[in-house]
């Protein structure tokens, strides 16, 4: 009796048990079913739809004959799932075996799978061979759930390190980071889609829902000419080697519509790579680049004393043979003169007689002679680095800054800024601004009609001053046989630390061919170290992309062209 009492007690205890357990569970059932249902059901569709951004396809970037610089191509990123953190870890030596990676990014990503995440990228926007080595790879892996591939655009450029500078690059999401790429990133770029899609209980997608419109970005049509591009590219880097030189500029603009030909810095590189390189390699000289100007600056002098009849073309001013003290402040000349006419104090690039004829002139006349070539403005291109150089306004001069000023000290210009002032005296004193769009899909291009900045009997009287340097002046090393060439040369020291140094910036200015020039080139090579005048420095760079610009771009003298 005693027992079957124990027996029920325990049987009760069980029942007991199983019975309180039972109505937990109905309890849990009810409250997750009934009272919680909502919340759950949020949390479902969640996991089960999401919405995914679409990133757009940029825009193609031609040159003006049709070539591609740059165009987004579809490729391949691979990427991990470390929820098995022991077999993924395998898996990533053995991917460093066949595609490694850097050792930074190899230990962020051995870090992020021992924590177990769940979306590690490995390499993105592999080339074609990277992409079939890693999909081979994943094929033989006893799991390869473990290593995946999405699709995403990558950013190429055909031409490789032609017209880098310009051109800029993207970063890894496809962003614009310099040059064009930056500066028309709202136009390239395009705008991203936006789909809802739903998932089954394995993720996978079974359906999708368009919500708003993936809109690609606008090609557009650059006034750069690949080929002369290439070859200006070429030119700058050989005499800037020769030379020994630090860095160097060079542009090449249409005469008449101010069109960018051609537009090179060095040292170059890959815009494959940009979001890698340093900035300091990156900036585009032409634009960048600020330094006083030396004696190409005369140009601007002689337009404004010619233009306000200061002086005419012969007459004569004392050189003081080569030494002139203004206020305990000494001018010097290369090769001193007694005398010399306006005419030779060009072509001489006297320095004495060039400060002379600013003094003459005053500072309230040349300070607006100066505004209105442009300078203390930048030039007008959405390009990022683009800067508008350092002119003080005429009541911050003092008595010697017209003196000065006169052979191109207490300014500082841009490479690009000078070749707009030049090419404003090629077109017989018509001032055109620089322009590279020469067609934006869906955008009708407004290109400004320019202005009159000195009147074409003084341009015309400037264009022979500057043949007569490039003939019997300065710049005779600037000559090409058989091809008739309007320029001017600069030296200018730099300075450092606050005082000038014995480090000069060389360059030469010019246009072709006359009577009726099509082309100007302007060159600055920075800091050259066997050889620093201009004339012998920058000259003979011109000289050289002359001669090749004259059969690549068929450039005869007038009689030759008419005949």
């Amino acid at each position: 009796m005693k027992i079957n009492r124990q027996e029920r007690n325990r049987t009760f205890v069980v029942f007991l048990f199983f019975g309180i357990w039972g109505l937990g569970i109905v309890f849990t059932l009810v409250r997750h079913q009934v009272f919680n249902y909502s919340r759950y059901l949020e949390r479902v569709k969640a996991q089960s739809k999401g919405i995914v951004t679409l990133h757009p396809r940029r825009g193609t970037i031609y040159d003006r004959n049709g070539e591609i610089l740059a165009i987004s191509v579809q490729s391949h990123s691979a990427f991990l799932t470390a929820k098995e953190p022991d077999r993924c870890l395998k898996l990533f030596e053995h991917l460093q075996r066949t595609l490694p990676v850097s050792t930074p990014d190899a230990g962020e990503i051995r870090r992020r799978i021992r924590r177990g995440d769940r979306f590690i990228w490995y390499r993105r926007k592999l080339n074609d061979e990277d992409y079939q080595r890693l999909a081979t790879l994943q094929k033989r892996l006893e799991e390869p759930v473990l290593l995946h591939f999405i699709k995403e655009y990558r950013r190429v450029y055909p031409q490789k390190e032609v017209a880098a500078h310009l051109l800029g690059g993207v970063g890894i999401d496809e962003q614009g980071l310099f040059g064009i790429e930056y500066g028309l990133d709202r136009m390239v770029r395009g705008r991203g889609g936006k789909v809802r899609v739903q998932r089954d209980a394995r993720r996978r997608v079974f359906a999708v829902e368009p919500i708003d419109e993936t809109r690609p970005g606008r090609d557009v049509t650059l006034t750069i000419d690949v080929p002369l591009q290439y070859m200006v590219q070429r030119e700058l880097e050989l005499g800037v080697r020769r030379f020994n030189a630090r860095a160097g500029a060079a542009i090449v603009m249409d005469v008449h519509d101010g069109s960018i030909l051609a537009m090179a810095s060095y040292p170059n590189f890959s815009p494959d790579l940009a979001w890698k390189v340093p900035y300091k390699r990156v900036r585009n000289k032409a634009l960048s680049f600020l330094y006083e100007p030396g004696s190409t600056f005369k140009v601007v002098l002689a337009a404004a004393a010619l233009e306000n009849r200061v002086v005419t073309i012969s007459q004569e001013f004392d050189c003081g043979n080569g030494h002139f003290v203004i206020r305990n402040r000494r001018i010097e000349d290369v090769h001193p003169f007694d005398r010399l006419s306006f005419r030779d104090i060009i072509v001489q690039s006297s320095n004495v007689g060039a400060a002379r004829v600013g003094l003459a002139l005053g500072s309230e006349r040349y300070y607006h002679a100066i505004r209105a070539f442009g300078f203390g403005r930048p030039v007008a291109l959405d390009l990022p680095g683009n800067e508008a150089g350092l002119l003080k306004p005429a009541r911050s001069w003092s008595e010697v800054s017209p003196a000065f000023m006169a052979f191109g000290y207490e300014i500082m210009v841009t490479p690009l800024q000078m070749a707009r002032a030049f090419n404003a005296i090629a077109a017989d004193g018509w001032m055109v601004e620089p322009r590279l769009l020469k067609k934006v899909e869906g955008i009708s291009l407004d290109h400004a009609k320019g202005y009159r900045v000195i009147s074409t009997d003084t341009a015309r009287q400037i264009q022979t001053i500057m043949r007569e340097v490039v003939e019997r002046g300065t710049g005779r090393k600037s000559r090409v046989s058989g091809l008739t060439i309007a320029g001017k040369t600069g030296t200018a020291k730099k300075v450092k630390n606050g005082q000038y140094s014995n480090s000069y910036v060389s360059s030469f200015g010019g246009f072709f061919p006359l009577p009726s020039p099509r082309y100007t080139l302007f060159i600055v090579v920075d800091e050259p170290r066997t050889l620093y005048y201009g004339g012998d420095v920058a000259a003979p760079l011109f000289q050289s992309i002359c001669e090749r610009m004259r059969i690549t771009e068929r450039v005869f003298p007038l009689e030759l062209a008419q005949g």
